[in-house]
């Protein structure tokens, strides 16, 4: 996989032989699948070879098809991007996006999208830094490459959405709740439109992940008690990607440890492992409230000791 991401300037390798467009989009949105069920080795070993085939098509085909077959490189870019945030690589994850960003410039009417799509993927990349000032810039930019779009533009609402949600935790972060508010209305506007659309660059934009960021905006906010009280009454579709679920549980986790109820802690934690378990079990805002829980409490339950050593910690 480094090898593809490295040589991306590189004429395509003459041995590819990319599959028919319709077999490579059921491809990427194999692999897509995979990454939102959060098994990050089975997806590393999917996507050097669909690089490859991507990389051949984009240079080989022409007209229509070779505009779509750059932008499910860029979305296949992207799942490289999930690998590094999931697993501590951050820099694997910043070539991931340059190289979606590269990709999606020759995508046509999807460049967009797909460019404010990996500008709002930067945010969050930049939100565990928590270097918020980059992360304005970055929701700007992305803001920027949706100037001139509309509705008909592929990805054009749902990449409008996220930055919105991207801007509410944002405000949120920096104490800001009338902003923070402004921005999940705006949010709420376009999910309104969109429906709750799961594939669209896999942020599973619409009405649901609207109502999960109100419950994550209260948390960062620390406005715990109102965010479980929403948080107990968040009801998924059939489908909805494993990992807005999993992420969904161990914030609302991260709410009932800091009002010192662990016994409800633990039962989302539970809940993300059982959407997520790769997520859950390297993610830091899980290795965090399992830490506190445990310094926190006189005797351990069985059920916390066992959740820490399978976390590793």
């Amino acid at each position: 996989m480094e090898t593809q991401l490295d040589l991306y300037d590189l004429d395509p390798d003459e041995s590819a032989r990319p599959r028919p467009l319709d077999q490579l989009r059921s491809a990427v949105r194999q692999v897509n699948q995979v990454a939102q069920a959060a098994k990050y080795e089975q997806m590393a070993g999917l996507l050097p070879s669909l690089y490859a085939e991507l990389h051949a098509a984009g240079h080989l085909w022409s007209g229509r098809e070779q505009s779509e077959a750059w932008g499910l490189l860029a979305e296949a870019y992207r799942c490289a991007h999930t690998i590094g945030i999931a697993t501590g690589y951050p820099d694997l994850s910043l070539i991931a996006l340059s190289r979606m960003d590269w990709a999606a410039q020759n995508a046509a009417d999807r460049a967009p999208g797909l460019r404010a799509a990996r500008e709002y993927l930067r945010v969050t990349a930049y939100l565990r830094k928590h270097d918020y000032d980059t992360c304005w810039n970055l929701n700007a930019a992305g803001r920027a490459h949706l100037e001139g779009t509309d509705a008909k533009t592929p990805g054009s609402l749902v990449a409008a959405g996220q930055l919105n949600l991207g801007a509410a935790v944002l405000a949120a972060r920096t104490g800001d709740a009338s902003a923070t508010s402004e921005y999940l209305d705006e949010a709420s506007h376009y999910g309104r439109l969109t429906g709750d659309d799961l594939e669209t660059f896999w942020f599973a934009f619409g009405p649901t992940n609207v109502a999960v960021h109100r419950v994550m905006t209260l948390i960062e906010l620390g406005d715990y008690s109102h965010a479980v009280l929403l948080g107990e009454q968040m009801e998924f579709p059939a489908g909805w990607l494993p990992t807005r679920i999993g992420h969904h549980h161990f914030d609302m986790a991260r709410a009932y440890e800091r009002l010192n109820l662990p016994d409800d802690a633990m039962r989302h934690l539970q809940l993300a492992r059982q959407a997520a378990p790769g997520q859950a079990r390297r993610h830091p805002t899980v290795r965090s409230v399992v830490a506190d829980l445990v310094r926190s409490a006189r005797h351990p339950s069985d059920a916390l000791t066992r959740y820490a050593n399978w976390i590793g910690l």
